[in-house]
């Protein structure tokens, strides 16, 4: 029979993390549910480790491709009407799809998605959940969430794809997750969303994120990077959020423009510390286009390198 819900896992060398993400679909009160585990060509232990599974798994296996190319082939094969993510090093509370569906059903049919509040585990200094991090204060049990764009944009995001319930067709409608992106996929997804359909959003947190320290380390290495193909997966995001013709609000659309000219001035100051003085004059060249004249682009550049200049001084200096 075909399910009402598609879980889909995508999973790279976590073997035994993974299991513990299947064990909490498995223990979900709302059972009307498929598990699609992809493999994203783990060099580990996974499919050995996935046989007690997989009478009641859907296990597909495809060279290394990344995250977005992982989720996107489970949105493929996905039979539910509804999809529900999870990555193979987080977990689900036993509730979590049964208050979802609680709460789509207790709003309009105009709701699309749904999230829950994630709790932090791993890290001992993340005390506060999602939600209160956000600044997220639904004051029920569940709520329309009225303005999601601002909790996709914020410093501290309210919305994690591992608690997104959504309809298959949206995601189809998106084309899913944009597999040119090295980085904030997540993001691009939920932005591009917000415009489809209504959010909704179930209080407790019914989803325990892995914030371990010792795995943050690639990511944070990765972002620390500040690589071209870090930019350019940015540049690509913000320039396809501005083309989009739902993008109707003037706000959103200038804060969209600045974070793409900071963007910018970041990545000609990345090019000038290694010397690729071509590269940096094309991008130069792109923030001109933006508005900014040679003589402000010059005075800022010039701005941040003093800047950077001082905060390595007073770090040298005993006392500061």
């Amino acid at each position: 029979m075909t399910p009402t819900v598609s879980v889909v896992i995508p999973t790279f060398n976590r073997s035994k993390l993974l299991l513990n993400a299947i064990d909490s679909v498995l223990a979900q009160t709302y059972k009307d549910y498929e598990i699609i585990v992809i493999d994203d060509g783990s060099t580990d232990d996974t499919r050995e480790s996935l046989r007690p599974y997989m009478a009641r798994i859907r296990y597909f296996y495809q060279e290394n491709c990344g995250e977005s190319a992982a989720r996107n082939k489970g949105i493929q094969v996905a039979r539910g009407k509804w999809i529900s993510m999870l990555d193979s090093d987080d977990v689900w509370l036993p509730t979590k799809l049964e208050r979802q569906f609680e709460a789509i059903t207790t709003m309009d049919n105009e709701v699309g998605a749904c999230f829950t509040d994630c709790s932090y585990v791993g890290n001992p200094d993340l005390t506060l959940s999602a939600f209160e991090q956000a600044g997220l204060n639904l004051g029920t049990r569940f709520a329309l969430l009225d303005d999601p764009v601002k909790f996709v944009l914020a410093k501290y995001p309210a919305l994690y794809v591992q608690s997104l319930l959504v309809l298959r067709s949206l995601l189809e409608e998106l084309n899913g997750f944009d597999e040119d992106m090295v980085v904030v996929g997540d993001t691009d997804l939920l932005f591009r969303l917000s415009f489809k359909t209504r959010f909704c959003c179930v209080s407790a947190p019914l989803v325990k994120i892995d914030r371990t320290p010792s795995r943050q380390l690639g990511l944070i290495e990765l972002l620390s990077q500040r690589n071209d193909r870090i930019f350019a997966s940015r540049e690509h995001m913000h320039r396809k959020w501005l083309a989009l013709p739902e993008l109707v609000d003037c706000a959103t659309r200038q804060y969209i423009h600045d974070k793409l000219r900071r963007l910018y001035y970041d990545w000609i100051i990345s090019k000038l510390y290694k010397f690729r003085i071509a590269d940096a004059l094309l991008k130069i060249e792109q923030v001109r286009e933006m508005g900014d004249t040679y003589t402000l682009i010059f005075s800022t550049l010039g701005f941040r390198a003093a800047r950077k200049l001082s905060r390595a001084l007073r770090s040298g200096i005993p006392g500061e």
